[in-house]
């Protein structure tokens, strides 16, 4: 009989205050409208399984990917939970990964439209000739990344993922790896989508996690972890993700 009491004093300490989660502005994923509210395809998602946990939560977006991972790694950590993420093996070292994946995504080499037919991509030597954007605190792949060095591939390092796709059109580099189903829709949300095309073959098709902090003091945060599979399996059982998917676009 303690135990359960002491359980329930502790998870209703912890759902008294906010839990933090963060992530980079990226639509659809999360943005910032005009009016200074956040939406998005994650933040709809995150919004119904915290509903249903009656968890109280605020959400930071910032705009360093770099700073981002920074944060979470801090002792004690600043937020408790990060957006979307893939699986690699040094975030599992500062983050925990619930059981269940709310999206994938491909990752693919975009480049203007007027250059169709100038580059080929079988393999990474192929891309050696030009210059690659990337954002510093990224995963792309652990292929593309050892490639930089090894080709070596010229690249063109930035801090923030949301420049790319300007940086591109504006002719700074010659090709840039981009989350595609997102890119796409920014693309055509900004009138950019006739002049961007991408290479057929991904550099990286995953699932992607919403991610718990280690280092996070939120008391009670793996047992929320459990509690939030439970939601998002049944979300994916009676349909109510894929609406949320279909409202962006995506599948």
């Amino acid at each position: 009989m303690w135990i359960g009491i002491f359980f329930t004093l502790i998870m209703s300490l912890s759902w008294a205050q906010d839990l933090v989660i963060a992530g980079i502005p990226e639509e659809p994923n999360r943005w910032v409208t005009p009016e200074g509210k956040i939406v998005g395809l994650d933040v709809d998602i995150i919004d119904y399984i915290m509903k249903k946990l009656g968890v109280p939560y605020r959400i930071e977006l910032v705009a360093s990917s770099s700073r981002l991972e920074a944060n979470a790694k801090a002792v004690p950590a600043v937020y408790d939970m990060i957006f979307t993420y893939s699986f690699n093996e040094d975030r599992n070292k500062y983050l925990f990964y619930p059981q269940e994946s709310h999206i994938s995504f491909n990752w693919n080499f975009f480049y203007l439209k007027e250059n169709e037919g100038r580059y080929k991509f079988n393999t990474y030597g192929d891309l050696a000739p030009w210059i690659i954007g990337i954002t510093k605190g990224i995963s792309y792949s652990d292929e593309f990344n050892a490639a930089i060095k090894s080709v070596p591939l010229k690249i063109d390092e930035i801090f923030s993922n949301e420049l790319q796709l300007d940086k591109l059109v504006a002719k700074r580099f010659d090709l840039v790896p981009l989350n595609t189903k997102a890119t796409l829709y920014e693309a055509q949300k900004s009138g950019l989508l006739s002049k961007i095309t991408f290479l057929p073959k991904p550099i990286k098709d995953r699932e992607y996690f919403n991610t718990f902090v280690r280092g996070s003091k939120y008391p009670g945060l793996l047992e929320l972890s459990i509690r939030y599979d439970g939601v998002l399996k049944q979300m994916k059982a009676d349909g109510t993700l894929a609406g949320i998917l279909a409202k962006y676009g995506m599948r």
